[in-house]
């Protein structure tokens, strides 16, 4: 029998062709792998980022929490700042008497330096280092009087209405004197907590204008 050219010619052929269709077949699994490969990334990159955020939401959600022990302590505080008529006077890194005008992008009174003000737990503990993070909340609080007058020009705490003209205060009927009637205080809360969270919130409070 003879060697057949065209046969074996179309024998070699079918094989390179089939060896070609071999490696189109591997070459679309690898890039299907690694299609999968970058999806699975994906997904865990977006599972962690999840889990990021609601930490930090967490943490939010517990310094504003915690701020409410400082509202509690200013409420308290105000009756004795003011006992005597004594609302006039200033108390470093404690009290202004007097509504500051000179505001950070927050409105925070630039003259306020944390650095200097108290620092408590939110059991109301003393903390000597409030920048330390040991994963727990340090509260501070700094107490405004919602007054506006020039220098020299303090209201008379015992005229309720050189009060009324220099304060702001809840109007009430009832209010004749200057114990009883209700002047506006801006309590300003700075929350230091775990993670490097930070959170600055304020809240108006009504407290006497003198005892």
């Amino acid at each position: 029998m003879g060697f057949n050219r065209t046969s074996a010619r179309r024998r070699f052929q079918r094989l390179a062709f089939k060896s070609r269709q071999q490696g189109m077949v591997l070459l679309v699994v690898l890039v299907v792998l690694s299609l999968m490969f970058l999806a699975g990334l994906g997904v865990m990159r977006a599972a962690d980022t999840g889990n990021v955020i609601a930490g930090n939401f967490s943490f939010q959600q517990a310094a504003m929490q915690a701020s409410d022990r400082a509202l509690t302590d200013a409420v308290n505080s105000l009756a004795t700042i003011v006992v005597g008529g004594a609302g006039n006077t200033n108390i470093n890194n404690r009290y202004w008497a007097q509504q500051q005008t000179a505001l950070d992008a927050r409105g925070v009174p630039t003259a306020v330096n944390w650095d200097n003000v108290s620092c408590t737990d939110p059991s109301g503990a003393a903390v000597t280092n409030c920048a330390a993070d040991v994963g727990n909340y340090r509260i501070q609080y700094v107490i405004e009087r919602m007054c506006s007058y020039t220098a020299g020009s303090a209201p008379n705490m015992s005229d309720i209405n050189d009060i009324r003209g220099k304060c702001e205060y809840e109007p009430s009927v009832t209010a004749l004197s200057a114990g009883s009637i209700a002047l506006r205080y801006r309590v300003l809360v700075r929350v230091r907590g775990p993670r490097g969270t930070e959170g600055y919130f304020e809240s108006m409070v009504s407290g006497p204008a003198s005892t």
